[in-house]
């Protein structure tokens, strides 16, 4: 599993959203402008899983979709 093939599954399901990791946690992130805001006025954009192994390639979409589902 890498973050290439999760984003690639993100692009083709969602749109311009895509997986960001950081120190502990991933976050989703888009550079469209517009999406980015709306992300921005979440509480949380945070995925709190160490490791991209941790889950299989549809938890990671599902966990993405739950964050969208917030600002669409």
């Amino acid at each position: 599993m890498t973050i290439k093939k999760i984003n690639k599954e993100l692009n083709k399901k969602l749109g311009n959203v895509c997986l960001v990791k950081s120190v502990g946690y991933f976050y989703v992130a888009s550079e469209d402008k517009e999406i980015g805001l709306r992300l921005a006025q979440l509480d949380s954009t945070s995925i709190y899983v160490c490791h991209l192994n941790q889950q299989s390639l549809e938890e990671w979409v599902e966990d993405v979709k739950f964050i969208w589902n917030q600002i669409s």
